[in-house]
């Protein structure tokens, strides 16, 4: 699945690296981070950063796990179902979409990507407990030195500074190849707190960006994200 692959391998460069180093597709290598489209976060390691490799582990409830039945909270829009993971956040997820992989790492940092068969777009959720205090170094300085090394990476435009539901986070965007293939990613990392943050990473074939469809999906993933608050 184009971009499957490409996000799975930088996730887990990313967000070993980020989840050594901050914990946070060409959408996946990571650190720590915040959120204008989206940006970075950091597992231990890989919230917007790359750090250590970690490796893949079955999701709970099995490697097809599908969504849980929604809880009260943020509806999901019409064609998505919320999905409720045990490690404690929820999202909209297209309909048939399901995890694909999980990544962790020692201290509680971890990466879950989702997606569907046939379908080569990616979500991938990046958590860290070790994430600085400013979303766009967790970005520039943990994640993209990692990202550096992709086939074709090169980032568009600047990595922005923003806030996500009262958060401080920042938001980055860019290209890789994947199988031969152009991708492109957007990232958001935000802030917890405590040196804990995520990041949501949306990877997609890049001439297919600006399709209506596509950016549905990243208005619903930023719209009906949430993190377990304790």
């Amino acid at each position: 699945m184009a971009g499957t692959a490409l996000a799975l391998a930088t996730v887990t460069v990313a967000v070993l690296a980020v989840l050594a180093a901050t914990d946070g597709r060409p959408g996946t290598g990571e650190g720590a981070a915040t959120g204008a489209r989206p940006g970075p976060s950091t597992p231990s390691a890989p919230p917007t950063g790359s750090g250590p490799p970690a490796s893949p582990s079955a999701p709970a409830g099995g490697p097809g796990a599908s969504a849980s039945p929604s809880r009260p909270g943020v509806p999901a829009p019409a064609g998505f179902r919320r999905y409720d993971a045990p490690e404690g956040f929820s999202v909209a997820l297209p309909g048939g979409w399901r995890r694909l992989d999980t990544a962790r790492v020692p201290g509680g940092a971890y990466r879950v990507v989702f997606g569907a068969a046939g379908d080569p777009r990616t979500l991938a959720v990046t958590y860290s407990r070790s994430a600085g205090a400013d979303p766009v170094a967790v970005w520039r300085d943990d994640v993209e030195p990692g990202l550096a090394r992709s086939d074709g990476y090169r980032r568009i435009g600047e990595i922005r500074a923003t806030t996500y539901r009262g958060r401080a986070a920042a938001d980055m965007e860019w290209l890789a190849r994947d199988d031969g293939s152009r991708v492109r990613t957007f990232g958001r990392g935000f802030l917890l707190g405590g040196g804990r943050s995520f990041s949501l990473r949306w990877t997609t074939p890049a001439g297919d960006w600006d399709d209506t469809a596509n950016e549905r999906a990243l208005a619903a993933f930023l719209g009906t994200f949430r993190e377990d608050p304790t």
